[in-house]
Order: C-alpha cells, then sequence, then structure tokens
C-alpha cells in the first residue's frame, strides 16, 4: 500500500484540530490536505500543544539519541499523537518504534517505507490488577 495515501486517510480520518509538522514535507502534505489548518514547523518558535504532529523521514538526519529524543520531545511537549513516516532501514527500526510505544500502521515496500503511529490515549491498555480491588487495605492490617 501507498504510503501517502495511508497518511492521507488518516489525516482525513483524524480531522485534528491542529497539526505540528517535524519537516518541510509534513507542512506541504498538510496544507494540501487540511488547508484551513495552521501547521507550524518545529524548527520554527515554540508553539502551543498540538492535537497531532506529523513527521516524513523527520529522523533522516539524526543520530539515535537525537531521534529519540525528538520523539520524546514531541510527546511530552507539542503533540500527544504522532504519526510519522520513516524508512524501513532506517536509524530506529521496527522494535525501537515499538519499543516507544508506536504501532506499525503500514508498509510500503515500493519506496521501503513504514508509517508508524503513537497514540497517548491507546498506546498502553489499563492492566487488570491496577483497580481498587487489588489495592490495600488499611482496615486489615494490625499494628
Amino acid at each position: 500500500m501507498n504510503w501517502r495515501e495511508v497518511v492521507q486517510n488518516r489525516l482525513l480520518e483524524m480531522q485534528p484540530a491542529s497539526v505540528h509538522a517535524l519537516d518541510a514535507q509534513a507542512s506541504a502534505l498538510i496544507a494540501r490536505l487540511l488547508p484551513d489548518i495552521a501547521a507550524p514547523r518545529h524548527a520554527e518558535s515554540p508553539s502551543p500543544v498540538s492535537t497531532l504532529a506529523l513527521g516524513i523521514q523527520a529522523l533522516d538526519c539524526c543520530s539515535i539519541q537525537a531521534a529519540r529524543q525528538l520523539i520524546s520531545h514531541t510527546r511530552l511537549y507539542i503533540a500527544p499523537r504522532l504519526l510519522l513516516v520513516e524508512r524501513a532501514d532506517g536509524i530506529l527500526d521496527a522494535d525501537a518504534f515499538r519499543a516507544l510505544g508506536f504501532t506499525l500502521g503500514a508498509m510500503d515496500r515500493a519506496e521501503n517505507l513504514n508509517v508508524y503511529e503513537y497514540d497517548l490515549d491507546t498506546y498502553k491498555p489499563v492492566p487488570d490488577w491496577l483497580n481498587a480491588r487489588y489495592w490495600a487495605h488499611p482496615e486489615r492490617w494490625k499494628p
């Protein structure tokens, strides 16, 4: 499947209120698909929190540490949802993206690109043990 179609469909499905572009390609795609939404670039002055951050090969010129820092900074301070298009043989492999909480949305074998998605609301399901049923009961403690 073509990565452009996947990203276009995801953007049109999400209809984000605001989008933060991590690179020039992402900014151009946002301007074409969602012309009513302002898309500040990552290199520009700090912007308010956006609904979504989009990057198209934004990690290409980064080291592994810089790529992880960019992703972490983006998740913490810029947007709770990320959509990244990265080379399959890029600086971070599929296992590294999975370790960072991303899911593989699509693979474009013709262009050797993968589409990764991260959503703070759904990246980790709440475990069963994390509920009031398993909490300590102070009334049962004996001094």
